[in-house]
Formats: C-alpha cells, sequence, structure tokens
C-alpha cells in the first residue's frame, strides 16, 4: 500500500471518527487516543491500529518500541524522533516516517512553546501491547 493512501486513510478515520481517550504511557505531557482498532482478515494475527498522540510544548517521551510497523504523520507542529539504527529524525507539518517493528524510538517535541499532533498508524501483532517501554 503506497505511503500516500495510508496518510489518506489515517486522515479519514481521526477526522471522521469518535474516540476514546487512553492513558499515556510513554510520558505525562502526551495524550493517546485510539482512533480505530481493527482486524485484518488478510493478515492472520494482525491489527491495524490507528491513533493520534498530542504533545505538549518540551515533551521528552520514553524509549519504546511496537509489535509491528509504524506509520506517523504529523498534523501539526514538529517532532523529532530518535531511532535506533537511523538515529535523530526531526518531522514537521505534513510529513511522515515509517519505523519498522521492534525499533526502539524516542520521541521528543524540540519546540519550548507549540504543540504536536501527530497521527500514526501501526499493523501490529494481536494480543500484544501495542508498545512497550524500554528501560535504558
Amino acid at each position: 500500500m503506497k505511503k500516500s493512501m495510508l496518510v489518506s486513510l489515517a486522515l479519514i478515520l481521526f477526522y471522521s471518527s469518535s474516540y476514546a481517550e487512553t492513558p499515556g504511557v510513554l510520558g505525562q505531557k502526551q495524550i493517546r487516543n485510539i482512533l480505530s482498532k481493527t482486524d485484518l482478515e488478510v493478515a492472520p494475527g494482525r491489527e491495524a491500529i490507528v491513533l493520534t498522540v498530542d504533545g505538549a510544548p518540551g515533551l521528552v517521551g520514553k524509549k519504546h518500541f511496537h509489535p509491528g510497523d509504524e506509520f506517523i504523520y504529523i498534523a501539526e507542529g514538529t517532532l523529532t524522533l530518535d531511532v535506533a539504527g537511523k538515529g535523530k529524525v526531526t518531522l514537521k507539518k505534513g510529513e511522515t516516517l515509517h519505523i519498522p517493528a521492534m525499533v526502539v524510538h524516542q520521541a521528543v517535541n524540540p519546540s519550548s512553546d507549540t504543540p504536536f499532533k501527530a497521527v500514526t498508524f501501526g499493523i501490529f501483532e494481536k494480543g500484544q501491547p501495542d508498545t512497550t517501554v524500554v528501560d535504558k
């Protein structure tokens, strides 16, 4: 599936879904809202999850990984991701990034006065936590 199709799907779900707020497992200065969680018929044992992450100015998230591929789209603001094996990548509004399964990464909002909003789309192993925090 093309990146533009994934981003379009995430945005459609973002703007048309009612969502439930979930606790921020990655830090106190962010809110994760799951918009959609769906079993994938074409990939048994996998589920697609679309969510938003709202991050406060100056956010330094915890290092973590996901049990599948994650696609990130920045809807507002700027986000720097420190991705294992890739280094730091700064995304601005309208930009995207793919993070492969099980790759440790950490989100930082480099702005001291502007929040960010990211829309993420993940294809994860069903039954696993969608996010696992890494201690180091």
